[in-house]
């Protein structure tokens, strides 16, 4: 009988203690899983303002992802002139823009949504619609990405 006693004691009390836990633990990890995603994959608040220029790569040293960035780099001005916002994604990060001393971001559904060939290496043009207006597996000239975005219609206006 004392053994049974002290067996419901012990029983209880672990039970309060796991609610307790969960209680405090299970809002963080809400908190954790929902609105870091949100937060830094939403695209659309860029919808008609700004053009988006997607970088996805499996390797951060993948040639036709580090050419990409030199290319786009060199035209800064040209992307400036027409709202366009680079984001460089790789794999559960991001970052946004190009330069070098940003921090990386999580970002596991944004890889994941636009990944859709398995690629190492794609850029994706965003119209202010929020449409895709090119996809590539290659390196993609500033000629040809601002040549395109200067024949959209919201570009003529």
């Amino acid at each position: 009988m004392n053994i049974n006693r002290n067996a419901l004691l012990t029983s209880s009390f672990l039970q309060k203690v796991v609610l307790l836990s969960m209680k405090i633990i299970v809002p963080f990890l809400l908190l954790f899983l929902f609105v870091q995603p949100l937060q830094s994959q939403d695209l659309s608040k860029h919808h008609w303002k700004n053009r988006l220029i997607l970088l996805l790569t499996e390797d951060l040293e993948d040639e036709n992802f580090t050419s990409q960035l030199k290319e786009l780099e060199n035209g800064i001005k040209g992307l400036e002139e027409r709202n366009v916002i680079v984001y460089r994604v790789f794999e559960h990060k991001m970052k946004l823009g190009l330069a070098k001393d940003t921090d990386w971001t999580a970002a596991t559904n944004l890889y994941k949504k636009f990944d859709t060939n398995g690629s190492p290496f794609e850029i994706y043009l965003i119209g202010l619609d929020g449409k895709i207006k090119m996809q590539d597996t290659n390196c993609v000239s500033m000629d040809k990405i601002l040549d395109l975005i200067d024949s959209m219609p919201m570009r003529k206006n």
